[in-house]
């Protein structure tokens, strides 16, 4: 349904038709992303507007020139070979920089494409925020009126509420299959005017076009940056204490192949990486002079404990612990990346962008990726912040020598068992002593298991209440007495880390698919803020 009044400068319509099924979806719970997009807040969108018609006029400038300079073969430039290509291009990939030589950051930085009022010279007016609204569109003085900039909006965050990938083959579908959300996005069928109307539904080749300009001009990554801002504004985010953060792989939508290269040493290595091609539409394409490409920039080999390995896009997510929302998910420039170099740069890259929060969280949550000192050296020198991250014992083996009597051994995470196979529970420290306190656990009725264990006489025959034990801190010299990781207070602080796994659900899962698409970091960073744009919208409602 289209809202009743489009503009104040807009002539009121006479006639108002009402749906049935509209006025069932608007009194529906079942039926939320309807609400949403038929009280949808246009007024705040007219500047993205703005941009999206001037990048689209570029963009349309643009293509008319390179179809002019097609056919242009550039013979005159050096010829590369294929196997060349892999080299350099697997050379140029972050992970086979070396830490000192590194030019780039592991994220990937979104173009915010400045762009130029081009309209200007079509119309004297140009184009501003007043002269456009839903169902209303910049005048042309050639070619066909554009669709409206509201509508294509809707119909993209609508569907990613929906669930379905924010992509333009399920907003076709949509769009097509669906009147009620058709309607509510300022669409009609085709069959209703003969001649072309504005605001007939998008063809697919349309709606492909309107991502493609919104992504290459950033339009979507301000939209998602100014989403976060208004919900911080209006309280719906509470700034809290704690931030956390994690790491995600999508499925690419692409093959790899395995490239041989020699290391520093002259050591043949391997390494998986997207194959290589050329853009351009030489029937030549190993003569022309058409610089190579990776299909795919940005898809890794992606490891995961147990040794399971996938080929796909990585992703950093930041997100606020208590409420379970998350702020920001950047698309890491080479998938292979290690989760332990990106928590950094993306948690220095949030405050750049939201300075607010940077004054009330005091301390960052991860796994065990950044359990290493010189990572949080690294956020108390320069951000100020406290990082607890998963004990990660770093190959440590079983203490079997040297254990108290009746201890079989005390594992890599400080935790003793004893010979009847119980974990001892973690009492405190006697700082004096330089000792760590261990007491056995109780059984369901509250009773130490040690009274009815078949080997007390050997470890404990006169402890009434179970067996303590003392453990000194030289044979645990990797757990950090100031802070040991098998304290209670420890364990609830990160017991809120896993609320992250719960933002990259309802991102991944609940508001599109695991499963891309598309390829390149160009695509995958747009589609990462196009589900964050509509979690943000929905949140808000």
């Amino acid at each position: 349904m289209i809202p009743l009044l489009r503009n104040e400068s807009q002539q009121k319509p006479l006639f108002h038709i009402i749906h049935e099924d509209d006025i069932y979806l608007l009194n529906t719970a079942d039926a939320e992303w309807f609400q949403v997009l038929y009280h949808f807040p246009w007024e705040r969108y007219r500047e993205f507007g703005v941009q999206y018609y001037d990048a689209l006029y570029e963009f349309n400038r643009k293509q008319a020139r390179e179809w002019e300079k097609r056919g242009d073969e550039r013979e005159e430039e050096a010829v590369e070979s294929k196997e060349e290509a892999r080299q350099r291009l697997l050379f140029s990939r972050v992970t086979m920089q070396a830490e000192s030589e590194m030019r780039e950051g592991v994220l990937f930085e979104v173009k915010l494409v400045p762009v130029k009022t081009g309209i200007e010279e079509a119309s004297p007016s140009g184009v501003s925020p007043e002269s456009i609204a839903p169902g209303k569109v910049p005048l042309r003085l050639g070619g066909k009126r554009p669709k409206c900039f509201f509508a294509l909006l809707k119909s993209f965050i609508g569907a990613t509420i929906m669930g379905f990938p924010a992509e333009p083959e399920w907003v076709y579908m949509l769009l097509k299959s669906n009147p009620s959300f058709a309607r509510v996005c300022g669409f009609i069928p085709r069959d209703v005017r003969d001649e072309y109307c504005s605001e007939h539904i998008p063809s697919l080749r349309k709606l492909e076009q309107f991502d493609q300009v919104m992504t290459e001009s950033g339009i979507w990554a301000k939209i998602k940056g100014e989403e976060v801002k208004e919900n911080i504004k209006s309280g719906v985010i509470r700034k809290e204490k704690e931030l956390v953060g994690d790491t995600t792989h999508y499925y690419a939508y692409s093959g790899f192949e395995t490239v041989v290269y020699k290391d520093e040493r002259g050591k043949e290595q391997k390494k998986s990486q997207s194959r290589v091609t050329k853009v351009c539409r030489c029937e030549d394409k190993q003569g022309c002079g058409h610089p190579w490409e990776l299909s795919d920039d940005g898809a890794g080999t992606i490891v995961k404990s147990g040794g399971k390995m996938y080929w796909g896009h990585k992703a950093s997510v930041l997100g606020f612990p208590r409420q379970g929302i998350p702020l920001d998910a950047r698309a890491i420039k080479d998938a292979a990346t290690f989760d332990g170099e990106t928590f950094y740069p993306h948690v220095e890259e949030l405050f750049e962008m939201y300075p607010e929060m940077q004054s009330s969280v005091e301390r960052v949550l991860y796994d065990s990726a950044s359990d290493s000192d010189e990572i949080k050296e690294k956020f108390k020198d320069n951000l100020g912040i406290e990082v607890k991250a998963s004990f990660n014992p770093r190959g440590k083996k079983e203490i079997t020598e040297n254990v108290p009597r009746g201890i079989e051994k005390i594992t890599p995470y400080g935790v003793p068992v004893c010979k009847a196979g119980y974990e001892m529970e973690y009492q405190g420290m006697r700082y004096e002593n330089e000792k760590f306190i261990y007491q056995a656990p109780k059984d369901s009725d509250n009773v130490p298991v040690c009274l009815a264990c078949r080997h007390r006489e050997n470890c404990c025959p006169n402890a009434a209440r179970g067996r303590t034990i003392n453990v000194s801190f030289d044979l645990l010299p990797h757990i950090d007495s100031q802070d040991p990781p098998m304290a209670k207070r420890y364990k609830a602080i990160m017991s809120r880390r896993t609320s992250v796994e719960r933002m990259i659900k309802r991102l991944k899962c609940d508001l599109g698919d695991d499963r891309l698409t598309k390829r390149g970091n160009e695509s995958f960073q747009a589609y990462l803020d196009k589900t964050m744009i509509a979690f943000h919208v929905l949140l808000r409602n």
